[in-house]
């Protein structure tokens, strides 16, 4: 009894504290649709820092709910609304053309480098994807996944993604940013 006590307890002193470091939420009609069904398998945080148009917001909750996050049809709506009107990508409130993604400079050229910032920057950043350090047939699984996912690459493009992200991403290679490897 007194250690069920003791859980208790930490619990409720737990609770609060984690509470206290998410960031607040602007107002809007997904705001609750967001703290009730994301943050039950995600601290905000890492969902109000992203920067996404509305379709890549769309196939983020599309990939939630295939996942399990309680959401129905309309609510689903609701919250891809709100999350575009509150968090959309860098620039694009009034008429200034959108910030390029700040990776995108560490990218070399190369065949496949308009594919990557098409299909890639969509949902991600590109410090997500410069980041990781994988043989070809790895990118090739992930890009076959994000295209599964929602991702538009035909059979070619995804093989020339894969073999580009390899060819400067590879297990030994060293930060892009430093040059070309």
């Amino acid at each position: 009894m007194r250690r069920l006590l003791l859980v208790a307890v930490a619990v409720c002193v737990a609770l609060p504290a984690r509470a206290a470091a998410q960031p607040s939420l602007p107002p809007g009609a997904g705001r609750a649709l967001l703290a009730e069904a994301c943050a039950q398998c995600h601290e905000l945080r890492p969902i109000v820092t992203q920067r996404k148009a509305e379709t890549a917001w769309r196939r983020t909750v599309a990939e939630m709910i295939w996942r399990g996050a309680p959401l129905l049809p309309g609510e689903a709506d609701v919250l891809v609304a709100y999350l575009a009107a509150s968090f959309p990508p860098s620039g694009a409130s009034g008429d200034a053309p959108p910030e390029p993604d700040p990776g995108s400079r560490r990218l070399p050229p190369g065949p496949a480098r308009p594919l990557v910032l098409r299909a890639c920057v969509g949902c991600h950043d590109l410090q997500t994807t410069l980041m990781r350090r994988k043989t070809v047939d790895q990118w090739r699984r992930s890009v076959d996944l994000m295209v599964r996912l929602g991702t538009r690459l035909d059979a070619a493009e995804s093989q020339a993604v894969a073999d580009y992200l390899a060819g400067f991403l590879g297990p030994e290679a060293r930060d892009p940013g430093e040059g070309r490897p």
